[in-house]
């Protein structure tokens, strides 16, 4: 099978940029090709060079990301978009299930966000800090959870150029780095606090209402809200990290698609229950000892990019 992997051009040090598919390639002839990267879906050239392949695989890891931002520069629908593929690998379950609902000929399948294990040498530091939240801030619910991270020991990255609330930009204690010196400062941290959802523009709402048989994804079951899942890189990157994963409960909570509550990780349910759930575990970590493992096996052993691309060249479910 063929790899053909492009990187983002907009975001800094893209999380694309470090997985590592292509190694894994056959740089024989091959009337096969795994694809990674939305700028896959936008490059002319590429896409009439997909007619020579037999099957051709892509994996979105922007799901539903790609579905609420209308057609792209090239003038390709949501929906066109995917079917240039014959199979498409996602990180939203939902969305493959309402994709392969609307038999438009591709296959959808759902993935978890996956790690490149070559970076799995940053885990044995000690724990310096007691709580971390990495990402950017869109909305002031996550604004909310880090003035509550900042009355203990935290660690706060973004990039504050695309944060759409800022603030809480002066609470960042690290912006713009490298995505191998936040793994650093991850590892170096008990817990690290997770949510997994996206927070819509009204454009990007009314983009979603153009899509056909769009209330049938469970994805956009809060759209008037503005709110959809979407499982976020920086579970498997504290989970790799050896950061317990601390996250906050939703209305469709995607991380148990992958991930087993109480046994890989913790809910909390509101700013009061994450100070509760800080306070405990910090004080009492070694009892949590076994959560962390859990999540860091899983990882080590099946959401990585070796393992998820021999399920995809033998056609086979991310289990």
């Amino acid at each position: 099978m063929n790899v053909i992997t492009l990187k983002h051009g907009w975001y800094p040090d893209d999380i694309n940029s470090k997985l590592n598919f292509d190694e894994y390639g056959t740089p024989t002839k091959t009337d096969e090709v795994l694809l990674v990267g939305v700028p896959c879906t936008e490059e002319l050239q590429l896409i009439k060079a997909l007619e020579q392949f037999r099957r051709t695989v892509y994996i979105n890891l922007e799901h539903p990301c790609t579905l609420y931002g209308g057609d792209n520069h090239i003038g390709l629908s949501p929906i066109q978009q995917q079917t240039l593929f014959t199979e498409v690998y996602t990180i939203c379950p939902y969305t493959a299930d309402w994709f392969n609902a609307l038999n438009l000929g591709t296959k959808m399948v759902a993935m978890p966000y996956m790690h490149n294990l070559s970076y799995n040498t940053i885990t044995d530091y000690e724990k310096a800090h007691t709580v971390a939240y990495s990402g950017l801030v869109h909305h002031e619910e996550i604004a909310s959870y880090i003035r509550t991270m900042s009355s203990y020991n935290y660690i706060f990255t973004t990039i504050p150029a695309y944060n759409r609330v800022h603030t809480v930009d002066r609470l960042a204690t690290h912006i713009n780095i490298p995505n191998l010196d936040k793994w650093k400062v991850l590892a170096k941290t008990k817990m690290s606090v997770i949510q997994n959802n996206l927070y819509l523009t009204p454009e990007q709402i009314e983009n979603v209402r153009q899509l056909p048989s769009w209330e049938s994804n469970r994805a956009f079951s809060h759209l008037d809200e503005g709110l959809l899942p979407q499982l976020k890189s920086r579970t498997v990157e504290s989970a790799l990290c050896k950061s317990l994963l601390l996250v906050k409960k939703d209305p469709w909570n995607v991380m148990e698609y992958w991930f087993e509550p109480e046994k890989d990780f913790i809910y909390f349910e509101n700013c009061a229950d994450l100070a509760d759930k800080i306070e405990e575990i910090s004080t009492h970590y070694d009892k949590y000892q076994h959560i962390v493992d859990n999540a860091y096996n899983k990882v080590i052993n099946f959401y990585n990019t070796k393992y998820i691309f021999e399920r995809i060249k033998k056609g086979q479910q991310i289990l």
